[in-house]
């Protein structure tokens, strides 16, 4: 009896083990995204015209790809995000070589027809828990269709303006942050995803910035909008960026100088983590009764430290680094943290299995 207790409570705890495994093991390659957003100090007018002096002061960004697999789409869209007080707003410009065939058709409020055209459907995680999320959805008439999830009943004062062009339309919508429950401040991290229905062409096109796995209701894999924020602010958000085991390239917009300072901030914290993983690989290793497995143990340690080490150096140094070179080194870090974890649950699965 009692050693059937004891093997249940074993093989408990090796289901566990397994699990977290997996959960280390869950992730994608997909860039994760970060915008940094500044507080207007003129609020543009929501009329769809992106000529206010505001949307001149923000990054804009494109590179959409399409839903279902990473590839850049023909056709681009380009927005900016900045902040006031009372609302998150977004700039956007769709491109499109079909001008002629776009006839924007009204829709009712929370009308499921506002999918039926051309579309922007933009997702909102304030609170950056990955759980509860916002669905608002424009089309090219500025018909309004919003959800809590997929759940229509939540409806936000949301405001939308619209303008065609010759070769594009454009769009600027205000969500109010009252309506999103939470109120703004500096360094506030919130998920975001800006995402395209593009019926115009040969096929139906859906696309967007952030990479999901294959349907937009993704939050895990949402872009990271940062309010206002410092390069080390950017830095101490290392560990929520890779929130949910993501351990892609870490894309951030703006100016090269703060990019440059934003990723120094992300390497200097991410090689800090690693550090603290390495430590508990050490104490794994230490307990290890298997002299085989002790030995490759240090083996791995070695190798990870003598890596980090160069990362530390470049970190630490005066020299100018490229962005790209210091997003393949923050890369790099995060999959040898995700390697860490891994290994360190392998050995304490190892043992527990000798054990047993």
């Amino acid at each position: 009896m009692m050693r059937d207790r004891i093997m249940r409570m074993l093989m408990g705890t090796l289901a566990l083990l397994l699990a977290a495994c997996g959960a280390y093991a869950a992730g994608d390659s997909y860039d994760i995204k970060v915008y940094p957003c500044a507080k207007a100090e003129d609020a543009p007018v929501i009329d769809g015209d992106l000529g206010d002096p505001a949307w001149a002061r923000v990054p804009v960004v494109d590179e959409f790809t399409y839903h279902n697999k990473p590839e850049p789409v023909d056709v681009q869209t380009h927005f900016g995000v900045l902040y006031t007080d009372s609302d998150l707003v977004l700039g956007i410009r769709f491109d499109e070589p079909n001008m002629d065939r776009l006839t924007p058709v009204g829709q009712p409020r929370d009308s499921m027809g506002v999918f039926h055209g051309e579309t922007v459907e933009i997702f909102v995680d304030p609170d950056h828990d990955q759980q509860t999320y916002y669905q608002i959805a424009v089309n090219a008439a500025g018909s309004i269709c919003d959800s809590v999830k997929t759940d229509p009943t939540w409806s936000a004062d949301v405001r939308a303006g619209v303008k065609l062009l010759d070769d594009a339309w454009t769009m600027e919508v205000a969500i109010p942050w009252a309506d999103l429950g939470v109120r703004p401040r500096s360094g506030m991290l919130i998920g975001l995803n800006v995402c395209r229905d593009r019926y115009l062409g040969t096929d139906k096109t859906w696309s967007n910035w952030s990479q999901v796995a294959a349907n937009f209701h993704d939050p895990l894999r949402f872009g990271h909008v940062v309010l206002s924020p410092t390069a080390s602010r950017i830095g101490e958000l290392n560990e929520e960026l890779h929130k949910g085991g993501r351990a892609g390239p870490v894309v951030i917009y703006g100016p090269d100088s703060f990019v440059r300072a934003s990723s120094r901030a992300i390497a200097t914290t991410a090689i800090g983590e690693a550090e603290a993983l390495l430590a508990r690989l050490d104490e794994t290793r230490q307990a290890e009764v298997d002299a085989a497995a002790r030995k490759e143990l240090g083996r791995r340690i070695d190798d990870y430290r003598a890596e980090l080490d160069d990362f530390r150096a470049t970190a630490a140094g005066d020299a100018p680094v490229p962005p790209e070179q210091w997003r393949k080194m923050n890369h790099r870090i995060a999959q040898m943290r995700d390697e860490l974890r891994t290994v360190i649950w392998q050995a304490r699965l190892s043992a527990l299995l000798s054990g047993i």
